[in-house]
């Protein structure tokens, strides 16, 4: 070959080569570009509480429809929003909402209260999200700060805050970040500290989906590692669905019907979604769990279509074939797509014929494209739209299933769907594929503005990551040397940002493992450690066993201390680490056996100190620290240092092997030898060498000849007391502030000992025999230095604090000399120490067997004030030497902030299972920038000034005269705290308010002094619209005084009503101020000296019960004091109020708050309406000192003064006056709001599973259901068979079923008494379900069919088993979590949820429902809405009217009002006693004069034939038309005693009766039918179970009969005020507290009137007090039932009360660290506090802790509601028996803290902590000295015969008690306490 072709052959060799090169590079090139994405970690909140990718994917498998109605927390005007569209059809008020949208963990995030409230809803909600997002795929937030991870965020301006027309003070610096649209990806990078690129994207409904691309596109071009994407939507206003409702884009029910033929629109929804994004590759490399993958995606435009917001078909079609294309796939490998479908009727249909045109050609039939979209579940998120899409359908991937698309009644027809394979998800179905290849979906998202996004899914392949791996580049634990430490016990490492979200934290682990069983403690503990970040408040649990670990869990999730967790709180200032290493004295036997057994860096540091050692002794330390039999003793001197030094250093390293690095080092003594090595100053053979040179000197010199001696108190008093002793003592080391040692002579240090005896002094003899650390040590000093001159001393690595020098000092310096002037010389160590605090040391960790140095240095840390906080930290524990000691202490080092690796922690243990565990429990708080009042814009616009007052809004001065006009308007809606002032259950301006309009109006017209002020009428504030106000100023008189009046009218879309005076006021010029010096003095002395302080625990609930309704804004007082007849008091203004009162003279809530303590005796609701000599000296109060006295005629004169006592304002006086009921319903036509409706409401149920027990022969079929759903339930005879069963070992299951039901019976005439059977049945299986304790954890569930009337127009087919519905209503009232009521349809769909869907409404709180073709509801009293006057036709006055009961007090108020408004002239009057009846002629007479005929029959209407034979008497000329049954008759007993004649007794009359007048009148054309049912029916009753049953069934009698096309109706009563027997033995005040007040007759007939002009069949006429159901609200007690009638303010809260005990429901947490005393203290004032309010005392002192509960007026009711309250405060389950087994006030209050700070959880008794001195004392007693030994025993066990004798049995007196039934049990207890 020659040279050129050899040339040639070069050459093109090199060509070649180039071009593979080229070729490589571009296939990497390209892979790269279309490299899957992994998704690695998803969050979001979405509506429907989907606050999880669990929650969604549960919400859209279970077909849960997440539209409800328009917020309540968010200001808007609900009352006055309308949506209609142009056509003027009215659109459902409702939409999808985030619940809590309002509330944000700011403090998490470390943004202040005032930024986070300035910041978009959207900014909060991605912050959150975010968090999520990294701890799900296994990330510790904090571990990507300056990490290139990016964030791309969809999301739209929304305008918050933007309808606030004055933003409050302090938000001004906030208000731009807070609103820009930049910021909600940018502060998410800011936050975490992200330096990839973040990115706000806004493309409108296609946003977040736009985003993914982006991030998607960022992480395969290699400008990101990791990254955040998503969108968020948060609605701020209505304004989205006002102007879309005018747009005629709305869907009428707000429902999205995606490709529906139904299909009319959209609804509107928000939400905030993200998922975290790596590619595949890094993904896999670096262990982190694979979800899914994306393959690929893309983004296009419409561009100039057909119009800016119209869909463009053929662009859809190109950018899902671009997307295809960029994953390399064809449609026929895609098989779903969760398309855009928002179930618009233009765009759907062009979506659907792009998506046939792309995916549906050329595609089998028997795999067809199936379509599906979440917006059917959750609505149309908008921004967040595309990327709920994509975590709904990677849940699908994950659950092989596809769920399906809600509201679809048929394909569109608008759709040729004939033209491709694609279907719609009508149902759904498993996953499969076709060949077994990986299944995947599309998800697309179109926006108004044409931008179009498509992005192709696939299922994570199945060599990714799993959810349980982590690999290498993690550092995870199995890729590094193991530590040997975590074994028997497993650190689980928790924290939070507070300590209430640490105590969070833990209880949702606790319920995290409750729901995994079985799950490995070693992975949690690696998942905790490894994946979660390290906040500031932090807990290590210990695992160990399963039952300790879940104890003290569960023990941290109440926050009760656990002598199995330890807790604690970060440093401030991230102090540094420095190792400690003491003198002598630490050791013991063994002491390092269970680390050289388990921990090979302690083993392998051991041998190394034992090789250097081993040149020098003839014995090995690795046998002494083992403690082996063969080892040397450790009575030999030189054993104990070597020993000493070698396991110091030892341990050292352990520390450091576990990330603990020193940042300094400082020994005591012989422990600067070990600190030497440590640093690096010595090495290891120099170290031996020191150690036992030196030791063997001492031991040859020095031992025999000396002594030391502690003594604890400082070393200047030391000096004092050895000075006599002259050179025989001196100081050996100062350990800390009263820490000091001397050594010397032994004969000097025992009479030293007896003289500190002598003064008190505590003195204790160490076990040494020589002198350290004194004269007697230059005896060695030559020898010493000889024998170390060879050693090789060097700079130190660490510093080195000399505690000879007391500084740090080269280490190069640690020669022969240094080692003898350290045995010599005074140990300098507290100053030492002290040096080190000035450094910035805090963490101080003694390297030893057994902490000997931390006592004294806590002491120095809390003397030296100047320092920073620092904590000491010990290792091992005598006889506490293994790694579970070790981990102790590393974890109490930890959760103060000292640094640990638990990666290397963890090493080795094969904890390679990464759990998904529960996320960080955010501990959120409202932040809602709401409108301010009035809203109506600049009054200069029309002439007006502005009133400069938040209650007023205009002021105009009248032309013509010195007058002066103001104006404003007054509702809850620009004003929400004023519903916080309640009387007699109707919201009422505040006299305060009053006063301060009246102060107001005086200071602008100059006469600034409210002479005199009297309030003529309450103004009532309705709770729906608002009130005009107006403020009228007359011109002044010749010594310049005022009169003001001040007049209201309600606001009525009606003709105008009248203008009302309310108030008038004498305004004069203010003068020379009054001399107030004397009690402004006492102010400025605080508290005045002499005062007793006075308990105002529970104060506004005892105002409550009587009427006065305190809502949070009026719960301003915080402490009072007495000082004979006056009072002082403290009040500030809730936090919610604060920035308010700037714009107040003072704000009415601050002032009724400062009158509050004149009130404490009394029991009314009242208002303020007498005032005079009212004026101000300062203005804008937050808080105020209070004082109080008493003045003529019941008023008080009350002085007020600022926070350090200056004057604020004067009243001379001021008086209340009680409020009549009647006076403010007439203001407030309160008629119209008392009457109600049973609404059944739709509610989520996502599938949640449930052990299911079925008692019985289960004639409803329960059981059958169950099984074929595969719940498989356990079934039992009866309860006795169950409670056999717990007994053998059977878990209690969650729910227990009784079916209740069975056949009708086949004629009416059993009907009565089979009803009667089947609630007696029932009632002995209740009482025997609340009898047994082994139930006491479980829920019994009834089960009815057709048993009550759920839904509209619905019937009620089994009567028979309807009144089981009233006595277990009873029972939850009584019992609450105990019991459950469920009534089933036959419909297929409802058996088939009926395993899922039931368990998880009954876990969310909801004790009711029904199941209505498959759709689960739940009752809701709620306002009805009657006709203006009733239906004319109901009173033919030429009919006759019946009326059972007429001529007991209620059919007498009846008739009358029947003949009197109504016309009617033939009244047929039914009762037992007929004419015999008292007052009958009278009533005759006077209906007679009316023009009435009355017939008075003797007829008991449930004796059948005797009602036949009255009936047939009715004359033909005047037939029936109408029948009243209000009979009744009671007999009232708490649930447990009820006997089967108590329920016969009440069921006669009621049950009976009415189905007699059924029956009988069938035929009869009646135009009203109504049965006087009761609300016991409803809500259920303490006092009458048996009374709300038998009501129960008349509810359902009325349904029945309108199911048949009869009248009927029920109407539900509540209490009568004094119109019938039964209502006069009410008890008032117990309804009171229930919230119920009475009706008056008048308004009683009124309701009555009312209810005719509604269509229900149900009505509850009951007068309700709103003030009382918020309380109950509160205490966690109020019924479900009336759930919707309170509207709380989620998040408000109200200023704790100094002193109120029941403000803090967390009891076991507010008992923790206080002493028994304390604990017992504050439990006796709640019980006191509930005393009182449930008896009606004025103030809790009446009761007295001693007195027996029978002797002060405890029956079984009141025992039973007190039990009630308490276990709501306290959340205990208390037995109902209370107040008979703990029969005193301390009693019951001993009770609660036994259940909740158990003794074993408190601090030692003082008995115990002296048995702790005697044990140190008694071990310091010589072994030689058997005289005192001798003593010593005789006295102990004198002392113990004596304790042992001073015992006695317990007293055995109420073994009788044992064995009783509950029944016997309240008959018992009634007659205890002397009760009829």
């Amino acid at each position: 070959m020659t040279t050129d072709e050899k040339k040639l052959r070069e050459y093109l060799n090199k060509v070649m080569t180039d071009l593979r090169r080229t070729q490589r590079r571009l296939r990497s090139v390209e892979e790269r570009d279309h490299e899957p994405v992994a998704v690695v970690g998803m969050a979001c909140r979405y509506p429907g509480d989907a606050d999880s990718p669990e929650g969604l994917w549960r919400l859209v498998d279970g077909g849960g429809d997440a539209i409800s109605g328009f917020p309540a927390d968010r200001g808007w005007d609900l009352d006055g929003l309308r949506l209609t569209d142009p056509e003027g059809r009215e659109l459902a008020p409702e939409g999808g909402f985030v619940t809590g949208a309002a509330a944000f963990d700011a403090q998490l995030f470390g943004i202040s209260p005032r930024e986070a409230l300035a910041m978009d809803p959207q900014q909060r909600l991605v912050l959150e999200c975010a968090y999520e997002a990294f701890e799900r795929a296994g990330i510790d937030p904090s571990s990507l700060d300056g990490t290139d991870t990016g964030v791309f965020v969809g999301a739209s301006y929304t305008g918050y805050g933007a309808d606030v027309e004055q933003i409050p003070d302090g938000l001004e610096g906030y208000t731009m970040t807070g609103s820009a649209n930049s910021v909600v990806s940018g502060r998410v990078a800011y936050t975490f500290g992200l330096e990839g690129p973040a990115v706000t994207i806004d493309t409108a409904c296609s946003s977040s989906l736009v985003a993914l691309h982006w991030a998607v596109q960022s992480l395969r071009s290699g400008e990101t590692g990791l990254a955040l994407a998503g969108g968020a939507m948060v609605m701020p206003s209505p304004m989205e669905f006002v102007e879309f409702s005018r747009q005629q884009i709305l869907a009428a029910d707000a429902r999205c019907k995606a490709f529906a033929e139904a299909a009319d629109g959209t609804g509107f929804s928000e939400g905030a979604g993200l998922v975290l994004l790596e590619r595949l590759s890094d993904a896999r490399r670096n262990g982190h769990r694979v979800l899914a993958v994306i393959r690929g995606s893309a983004v296009n435009q419409d561009g100039a279509s057909n119009g800016l917001t119209a869909p463009n078909g053929p662009a859809q079609r190109r950018v899902i074939e671009a997307a295809l294309a960029n994953a390399r796939l064809t449609p026929a490998d895609v098989d779903a797509v969760e398309a855009h479908g928002t179930g618009t009727t233009l765009g759907d249909p062009i979506e659907a014929q792009a998506l046939i045109a792309v995916y549906g050609k050329d595609r089998p039939a028997d795999h067809p494209l199936w379509l599906g979209s979440v917006k059917s579940n959750i609505g149309h998120t908008q921004a967040a739209a595309g990327v709920a899409g994509v975590i709904k359908m990677v849940e699908a991937l994950r659950h092989r299933s596809l769920p399906r698309t809600l509201h679809v009644d048929a394909p569109t027809p608008q759709v040729d769907w004939s033209a491709g394979t694609v279907r719609l998800l009508t149902e759904a179905r498993p996953w499969d594929t076709p060949g077994g290849r990986p299944r995947r979906a599309a998800v697309s998202a179109f926006g108004i503005s044409g931008t179009n996004a498509h992005l192709v899914l696939e299922e994570a392949p199945e060599d990714a990551g799993t959810p349980d791996t982590a690999g290498p580049d993690e550092g995870t634990p199995s890729s590094a040397r193991p530590t040997g430490l975590v074994g028997g016990a497993v650190p689980w490492p928790l924290s939070g940002r507070t300590a209430t979200a640490l105590h969070a934290q833990a209880a949702r682990l606790t319920s995290y493992l409750d729901d995994h069983p079985g799950t490995s403690p070693l992975d949690v503990g690696a998942s905790l450690a490894l994946s979660r970040g390290a906040l500031d408040h932090r807990a290590v649990l210990l695992a160990t066993d399963a039952e300790t670990t879940h104890t003290a869990l569960t023990a941290l999730g109440e926050g009760v201390p656990t002598a199995d967790a330890v807790t604690g709180a970060v440093l401030p200032g991230a102090p540094r680490v420095v190792f400690v290493f003491p003198g002598q004295g630490s050791q013991w036997l063994g002491m390092g056996a269970g680390l050289w057994e388990s921990s090979p860096v302690f083993r392998e540091r051991l041998a190394e100190c034992d090789a250097a050692l081993s040149a020098l002794v003839d014995w090995s330390v690795t046998d002494v620290v083992r403690g082996l039999p063969s080892a040397a003793s450790l009575d030999d001197v030189v054993v104990v240092q070597a020993s000493l030094w070698a396991v110091m250093v030892s341990l050292a390293a352990v520390w450091r092997s576990v990330g603990v690095e020193p940042g300094a080092v400082i020994g005591h003594s012989q422990g600067e030898i070990a600190a030497a090595v440590v640093a690096g100053g010595l090495s290891v053979e120099d170290g031996a060498r020191v150690v036992v040179l030196r030791a063997q000197a001492i031991a040859e010199s020095l031992s025999g000849n000396g002594g030391m001696v502690s003594v604890a108190v400082s070393a200047d008093r030391v000096r004092e007391l050895i000075a006599r002793w002259g050179e025989r003592i001196s100081i050996a080391s100062i350990n800390g502030p009263t820490s000091t040692v001397v050594s010397g002579e032994p004969e000097a240090l025992d009479e030293l000992t007896a003289a500190c005896e002598a003064e008190g002094i505590r003195a204790r003899r160490i076990a040494v025999d020589y002198a350290s650390h004194s004269a007697q040590v230059e005896s060695i000093r030559d020898q010493v230095v000889e024998a170390l001159k060879n050693i090789e001393p060097g700079p130190a690595q660490v510093p080195f604090y000399s505690t000879v020098t007391g500084a740090v000092i080269d280490t190069s310096g640690l020669d022969a000399t240094y080692w003898v002037t350290n045995l010599r010389q005074e140990v300098r160590f507290d100053a030492t120490v002290r040096e080190l605090l000035t450094d910035g040391f805090g963490y101080f960790v003694e390297c030893s067997p057994h902490p000997v140095l931390t006592v004294g240095m806590q002491e120095t840390f809390e003397d030296h004030t100047d320092a920073q906080a620092a904590v000491a930290l010990g290792t091992l524990r005598r006889d506490e030497g293994g790694p579970e000691r070790f981990l102790t202490s590393l974890a109490e080092g930890y959760v103060r902030g000292l640094p640990v690796d638990w990666t290397a922690l963890f090493a080795g243990t094969g904890a390679d299972h990464r759990l998904d565990l529960p996320t960080y429990a955010f501990q959120r708080q409202r932040y809602w920038l709401e409108s301010g009042p009035g809203g109506s814009g600049d009054p200069a616009g029309l002439g007006l000034a502005d009133a400069g007052h938040p209650l007023l809004g205009a002021a105009v001065e009248v032309a013509g005269g010195d007058q002066l006009l103001l104006t404003g308007r007054l509702s809850l809606h620009a004003h929400p705290w004023l519903a916080d002032h309640v009387v007699q259950g109707t919201p009422v301006l505040a006299g305060a308010a009053f006063a301060e309009l009246a102060l107001h109006a005086g200071e602008r017209a100059g006469a600034e002094v409210v002479e005199s002020l009297t309030v003529e009428a309450p103004l009532v504030v309705p709770e729906a619209g608002g009130v005009q106000l107006q403020l009228s100023v007359g011109a002044p008189g010749e010594d310049g005084a005022r009169e003001l009046a001040v007049h209201a009218r309600p606001e009525t879309s009606e003709e105008a009503a009248p203008w009302v005076r309310h108030a008038t006021a004498r305004l004069v010029p203010g003068g020379a101020d009054d001399d107030a010096s004397g009690p402004l003095e006492r102010l400025a002395q605080w508290p005045p000296s002499g005062a007793q302080p006075v308990s105002v625990a529970n104060f506004h609930q005892r105002m409550a019960d009587a009427g006065q309704g305190y809502g949070p804004a009026f719960h301003g007082l915080r402490a009072v004091w007495r000082h004979g007849r006056e009072t002082y008091a403290e009040v500030a203004l809730p936090e919610d109020q604060e920035r308010r009162a700037a714009g107040y003279g003072l704000h009415p809530a601050l002032l009724d708050a400062a009158l509050q303590p004149a009130r404490l005796e009394e029991r009314a609701g009242v208002l303020w309406t007498d005032w005079s000599g009212l004026s101000l000296r300062a203005v804008g109060a937050t808080e105020l000192r209070v004082h109080v006295r008493p003045a003529d005629d019941g008023a008080v004169t009350v002085t007020l003064g600022d926070a350090s006592g200056r004057p604020v304002g004067t009243v001379a006086a001021v008086a209340a006056r009680a409020v009549a009921p009647e006076e403010l319903r007439r203001a407030a036509d309160g008629v119209r709001d008392a009457l109600y409706r049973v609404e059944w409401s739709p509610v989520p149920a996502p599938g949640q599973t449930a052990d299911w027990v079925v008692l019985g022969a289960d004639p409803v079929g329960v059981a059958d259901v169950l099984e074929e759903a595969g719940a498989y339930p356990q079934t039992y005879e009866d309860l006795d068979a169950l409670a056999e069963a717990v007994d053998a070992g059977l878990p209690l299951p969650e729910l227990t079923v009784v079916s209740h039901g069975g056949p009708v019976p086949p004629d009416d005439g059993a009907l009565a008494r089979h009803a009667l059977d089947a609630v007696t049945d029932l009632l002995a299986v209740v009482q025997r379900w609340l009898a047994d304790e082994r139930f006491a954890g479980g829920r019994l569930l009834v089960v009815t069919r057709d048993a009550v009337a759920a839904g509209p127009g619905g019937g009620a087919g089994d009567l028979a088993h309807s009144a089981a519905w009233g006595l277990v209503r009873s029972a939850m009232a009584a019992h609450p979590g105990r019991f459950g009521l469920l009534d089933l349809d036959g419909d297929d769909g409802s058996l088939a949820v009926l395993p899922d869907a039931v368990p998880a409404v009954v876990a969310s709180g909801e004790p009711e429902m029904a199941l209505r073709a498959g759709v689960v509801l739940v009752p809701r009293i709620r306002p009805a809405s009657p006709a203006p006057a009733a239906a004319p036709a109901a009173w033919d006055p030429d009919g006759t009217v019946l009326i059972t009961g007429g001529t007991g007090a209620l059919g007498r108020v009846l008739a009358r009002h029947l003949v009197k408004q109504h016309g009617v002239r033939h009244l047929l009057l039914l009762s037992r006693r007929g004419r015999a009846a008292d007052g009958v002629e009278g009533l005759e007479r006077e209906l007679s004069s009316l023009g009435a005929s009355v017939s008075v029959e003797a007829c008991d209407a449930a004796d059948r034939e005797a009602l036949a034979r009255v009936l047939a008497s009715v004359p033909a000329d005047r037939p029936l038309t109408a029948v009243l049954h209000a009979a009744g008759t009671l007999a009232d007993r708490p649930l447990e005693a009820l006997t089967p004649q108590d329920v016969e007794h009440v069921f006669t009359p009621k049950v009976t009766a009415a189905l007699n007048l059924h029956e009988l009148t069938r035929d009869s054309d009646l135009a009203a039918f109504e049965l006087f049912s009761s609300a016991s029916g409803v809500l259920g009753s303490l006092a009458q179970p048996n009374y709300a049953a038998a009501n129960a069934f008349l509810d359902a009698l009325a349904a029945h009969r309108r199911a048949a096309g009869l009248a009927g109706r029920s109407l539900a009563w509540g209490l009568w005020a004094g119109t019938s027997d039964m209502a006069g033995g009410a008890d008032t005040a117990r309804f009171a507290r229930a919230g119920i007040l009475p009706l008056s007759p008048d308004e009683g007939t009124a309701l009555f009137d009312a209810a005719s002009g509604t269509d229900d069949a149900l009505l509850v006429p009951v007068l309700l007090d709103t003030a009382a159901l918020r309380s109950r609200a509160a205490e966690g007690t109020l019924s479900g039932m009336l759930r919707g009638l309170v509207k709380a303010a989620p998040g408000k809260r109200a200023a704790a009360a100094s002193g109120a005990a029941s403000q803090e429901p967390d009891w076991a947490a507010r008992l923790a660290g206080l002493t028994r005393d304390e604990q017992t203290h504050r439990l006796v004032e709640l019980t006191r506090a509930h005393v009182a309010s449930v008896l009606g005392h004025g103030t809790p002192e009446a009761i007295e802790p001693d007195r027996p509960f029978k002797e002060i007026g405890f029956d079984s009711l009141t025992a039973l509601e007190l039990r009630n309250r308490l276990g709501a405060a306290t959340g205990l389950t208390l037995p109902a028996t209370l107040v008979f087994d703990h029969p005193t006030l301390n009693a019951t209050a001993a009770l609660l803290l036994d259940l909740l700070a158990p003794e074993s959880a408190t601090a030692a008794p003082p008995a115990l902590a002296e048995l702790d001195r005697l044990e140190e004392a008694l071990a310091a007693v010589p072994d030689g000295d058997t005289a005192t030994r001798a003593r010593v025993r005789e006295r102990l066990q004198a002392l113990l015969a004596g304790w042992s004798g001073a015992a006695r049995p317990a007293d055995d007196g109420d073994e009788e008690l044992d064995d009783a039934t509950d029944s016997e049990l309240f008959a018992l207890l009634d007659d205890e306490l002397d009760t009829p």
